[in-house]
């Protein structure tokens, strides 16, 4: 059987996860698929998995990486693959059962060199529910981009906003013919950057479809993006980029314009993120030492006018332009806010202890409640709402009661009600005082 797509699964210490994900894959509606599982020495019983699975069906292929470098693995399924097309899939993620087959069909109509849709991002609740957030690539003005066949002016500026590789296909012959593989540095360290950069370098044609497949798992604590050391990784792959693949060489200047755009976003986000993360350390060598590079590259491309004001949000651009200037003065700038926000989530935290909660309010602020309070691991008993078409139904896998039933369920001492809701909650807080509910558990200072 002649494979159409060839999926590309590289996989470390990810058992807990494997299943779901092969499961999604074979159990596509387009069967022409090549699956190509690249392991890099998993110690916690990933591989053994990977060998049951192949053992059942004869479209798996399981390759061994023997370095721990999710480009050589990537890279290593891309020589390996036959298919027209080919998909990487990280094997901590899923997939709905149509993505193959839906990218597919457009991707041959029109001889794309890439299609991609959108995702979802998601968290695993403590309820066993799935909570999804889509990720729209086009919004407003660019909603009518969603299903054209885009050119390579109109690819470019798309650099920064597109930033996965893995909620598209690629035509494999587009990829051989321009050379187009991923850095094989050490570990998951974005080495995707590099390879959609060569991507939207090349392509001459391409679409985005406005259907979301992609299962982006949030709530896996070990995952690469999480940890201190990404400024670094980043610097790595855009050096890569410049030096060795000497990619700025080739682009024209709308290319470079939107590249520089890339850096710059990657750049501030990855620092203030990190910074964050230090409490405002900005001499911490994790920061400092690729901060120098990163400064030198954005000055040159805003002198060369490159860059400019116009191509950012008015805080970013000022936030920026703050860094170029001085990392102290940047750490100054958002310590307090990071302070505020830090202090305002631990005496939120505080102020539950051991007790569970009743959120009150099923909008989106009793959703990013619920977020938060199950990253924190604290139980959560439930919802109410004032709305009676929700009573009696669930909400990502949580009971939704009414306000008469809420008096009953607080018979239990070790509870409290969290009001989610930004306008109305004074009328609230009466409203549960003349239910007979005290005050001093009724939590209203929250931290979203």
């Amino acid at each position: 059987m002649r494979a159409k797509v060839s999926v590309i699964m590289p996989s470390l210490n990810v058992a807990a996860y494997i299943r779901e994900c092969l499961d999604s894959v074979i159990s596509q509606s387009l069967q022409e698929l090549e699956i190509i599982c690249i392991d890099a020495g998993s110690t916690d019983g990933t591989k053994e998995i990977l060998t049951d699975y192949a053992k059942r069906d004869s479209r798996i292929v399981l390759l061994h990486s023997e370095r721990k470098s999710y480009g050589r693995q990537v890279n290593m399924g891309l020589d390996y693959a036959s298919g027209d097309y080919v998909a990487v899939l990280e094997t901590d993620d899923w997939i709905e059962f149509d993505m193959y087959q839906y990218l597919y069909q457009y991707a041959m109509v029109e001889r794309l060199d890439y299609v991609a849709a959108d995702f979802d991002m998601f968290w695993r609740l403590q309820s066993g529910t799935d909570y999804f957030i889509r990720h729209h690539l086009f919004t407003s003005e660019k909603m009518d981009w969603y299903g054209k066949c885009l050119n390579s002016d109109q690819i470019a500026t798309l650099r920064a906003s597109d930033y996965v590789l893995w909620k598209g296909i690629y035509n494999r012959e587009f990829l051989n013919i321009h050379h187009i593989r991923l850095h094989e540095s050490f570990g998951a360290a974005f080495q995707d950057m590099g390879f959609l950069q060569q991507v939207k370098t090349y392509a001459k044609k391409a679409m985005y479809l406005n259907r979301s497949f992609y299962r982006y798992r949030q709530d896996r604590q070990t995952a690469s993006s999480k940890g201190l050391d990404g400024l670094e990784y980043y610097e790595r792959e855009f050096r890569w980029i410049n030096d060795e693949m000497k990619l700025r060489d080739i682009m024209g200047d709308i290319h470079r314009k939107y590249y520089y755009l890339t850096m710059s976003i990657s750049f501030i986000t990855k620092y203030e993120q990190i910074l964050e993360k230090i409490w405002g350390d900005w001499q911490d060598k994790r920061l400092k030492v690729p901060y120098l590079w990163f400064r030198e590259q954005i000055i040159d491309a805003i002198t060369e006018g490159f860059l400019e004001e116009a191509m950012y949000r008015k805080d970013l651009w000022e936030r920026l332009r703050c860094l170029l200037d001085s990392q102290e003065a940047h750490s100054q700038l958002l310590l307090e806010e990071i302070r505020k926000k830090k202090q305002k989530e631990q005496a939120f935290l505080e102020r539950i202890g051991d007790q569970s909660v009743i959120i009150f309010g099923c909008g989106i602020r009793g959703e990013r409640l619920m977020l938060l309070c199950d990253d924190h691991y604290i139980d959560i008993h439930g919802f109410c709402d004032n709305n009676a078409d929700l009573h009696s139904k669930q909400k990502f896998g949580f009971p939704v009661i009414s306000p008469e039933d809420l008096k009953r369920e607080m018979r239990d001492r070790n509870r409290v009600i969290v009001l989610s809701m930004r306008n109305g909650q004074e009328q609230v807080r009466v409203q549960l005082w003349e239910m007979g509910i005290e005050t001093d558990r009724i939590i209203s200072d929250i931290p979203v």
